[in-house]
């Protein structure tokens, strides 16, 4: 058995009493309209449930969402860290390289003193 409220002037049912039971009685346009209520509550009954799956569904899609882009955030966070990595590796690179130009500037410039002082003093022991 359903219970329901209906607000109208015209739906007042005839009460019967009936074996210790409370009857309330309706003519056909009165079952009529109250039909309409039902099937109106139904129809809205199921809008409101699947109104509900929707949101839950978008809940979840929010959720799929946050993760997506908290894993994404994570990822940009892990290659911004390379590519710090990276740079510091080419900075010490060029680092390296620039010592080993000024290595290679130095040597040279021995070796040109040195067979600067071995011919200054080769042609010194032959002159004497």
């Amino acid at each position: 058995m359903m219970s329901f409220s209906v607000s109208s002037q015209s739906l007042i049912p005839k009460v019967q009493v009936q074996n210790k039971d409370t009857l309330f009685c309706f003519t056909i346009p009165q079952s009529k309209v109250i039909a309409k209520h039902l099937e109106n509550s139904k129809y809205c009954d199921s809008v409101l449930t699947q109104t509900e799956n929707e949101v839950e569904l978008l809940n979840q899609l929010q959720a799929v969402n946050d993760s997506s882009i908290l894993v994404l955030t994570m990822k940009t966070g892990n290659q911004q860290h390379i590519i710090n990595n990276q740079e510091g590796v080419i900075q010490n690179l060029n680092t390296d390289l620039k010592q080993s130009e000024k290595k290679y500037r130095n040597e040279r410039w021995q070796k040109r003193l040195f067979a600067a002082g071995t011919f200054i003093f080769a042609a010194l022991a032959i002159l004497k």
